[in-house]
């Protein structure tokens, strides 16, 4: 409360989200056994849209996409820039954020311009919106 009340006052975006756990931390490892049995149903199938894994930091064919894939995706650190500057050097110039509230984006932007590239970065969705 004294850190949302702070950045309040220092007119710093902040929104507690309502979660008990940190997802991308060790914190993730104690759902463990719960997501390994909600996961395990997943059956992927070969990709028909190319997939570069923010988890890898490499193209997957889809099949590797299993549980145990997810669970990785929500333990480990996202490497959403290095995914993003591997994009930028093979030639992407357009990258669009597909979520309720579009907080990548900036990120997305940011890397773009360190990386002296020009692209779209777009929202697509915007929460109560439709």
């Amino acid at each position: 409360e004294e850190f949302l009340a702070a950045c309040e006052t220092d007119g710093v975006r902040a929104k507690r989200i309502a979660v008990d756990y940190a997802s991308h931390s060790a914190q993730v490892e104690l759902l463990r056994e719960e997501l390994d049995a909600l996961l395990a149903p997943i059956a992927p199938r070969e990709a028909a849209v190319p997939f570069l894994s923010t988890v890898t930091g490499e193209w997957v064919e889809g099949p590797e996409l299993d549980g145990g894939y997810w669970f990785r995706n929500l333990r480990r650190t996202v490497e959403l820039e290095r995914a993003t500057r591997t994009l930028l050097d093979q030639g992407f110039g357009v990258f669009i954020e597909s979520s309720p509230h579009p907080v990548l984006t900036v990120g997305l932007q940011e890397t773009v311009e360190d990386a002296g590239r020009e692209a779209a970065v777009l929202g697509s969705l915007r929460r109560n919106e439709g």
